[in-house]
């Protein structure tokens, strides 16, 4: 692979195709942010798009009453907020309820990720996200736009057969409901096991449209350790071994190569379910969102190596 240095004005150009498929792709792009996080942002409308999809994480020391301040916040700034429902941490249908209805009451939440949760030890006695869908509250609050999660590099205490068995009840949800349900993935650092997992789920789950998690800008250690943490699987052995000494642990990563080589598989493959990308930013929030920007701008070219480069003479 070329660096950025070695490559030459020439070779920088992608052609059009290629640099109408990242845009596509990106376009419409959704992004997270914690409570804590939120704290450093002035304003979320000086940074997004008007109608960005703003994703809420309920973090291990948030607050359900943070998280519904904050898409306060992201509703009155003109974004969309889609707080985390996590099943694990809020324990109990009762909270659920109470938490759903401020949100949509408070904030006019339409939108919600529902997930288990990694937590070992239950606030209650939800165990999945699964619970959550059947219970008729989302139903109850008029939520029908339903995210639910996806891991295409497996998960590190649940088998692969009995993920596919929770997306195959998710599915049926959506078909019984009519609520509209898609994926958002775990973030990996490589294309290739997104792709090989969007086939291996196609037959079984070709109703579920897929947001492909990518992570934002951050340092090669940042995103190491995040990836420890959240159990990522073989695409972050690719990436530590690009970034295996001490010094390149320290630069900073851009999601350039997996973001063209998934917008160029979208382009080739019509039966793609890969709608779009969500950020995890991983405390840099407003570096992923102007290099995103910037990218959709026409500001930064990706090239076919992955690279992200300035537009020559702009």
């Amino acid at each position: 692979m070329h660096t950025i240095r070695q490559l030459t004005a020439e070779a920088c150009m992608p052609t059009v195709e290629n640099r109408g498929s990242v845009h596509k792709f990106l376009e419409g792009y959704s992004i997270e942010v914690t409570a804590q996080q939120s704290r450093r942002i002035d304003r979320f409308d000086d940074l997004l798009a008007l109608g960005t999809r703003v994703y809420i994480p309920h973090t291990p020391h948030t607050d359900l009453r943070d998280i519904t301040a904050l898409a306060v916040r992201i509703r009155t700034e003109q974004m969309v907020p889609v707080p985390h429902v996590v099943a694990r941490r809020i324990g109990t249908l009762a909270v659920a309820d109470d938490f759903l209805a401020r949100l949509v009451g408070e904030a006019d939440v339409a939108q919600v990720l529902v997930v288990a949760g990694d937590v070992a030890r239950p606030a209650g006695g939800l165990r999945g996200a699964q619970e959550v869908l059947e219970s008729g509250l989302l139903e109850k609050h008029r939520i029908r736009t339903i995210g639910v999660a996806g891991y295409p590099e497996g998960h590190p205490t649940l088998s692969d057969d009995v993920l596919r068995d929770a997306l195959d009840r998710k599915r049926a949800y959506a078909e019984q409901t009519g609520a509209t349900v898609y994926i958002v993935t775990q973030f990996a650092f490589s294309a290739d096991p997104v792709i090989a997992w969007e086939r291996s789920i196609a037959t079984a789950n070709d109703a579920l449209s897929v947001i492909v998690g990518l992570p934002g800008l951050a340092t090669a250690r940042t995103l190491l350790k995040y990836a420890v943490d959240c159990g990522v699987g073989a695409s972050v052995q690719a990436f530590a071994k690009r970034y295996g000494s001490l010094t390149k642990l320290l630069l900073e990563s851009t999601p350039g190569e997996s973001l063209a080589a998934l917008a160029r598989h979208r382009e080739q493959t019509p039966d793609s379910r890969l709608a779009g990308v969500h950020f995890y930013t991983f405390g840099s929030f407003a570096r992923t969102v102007r290099w995103a920007n910037d990218v959709l701008a026409g500001k930064l070219e990706v090239v076919e190596e992955g690279a992200v480069v300035p537009v020559a003479g702009g």
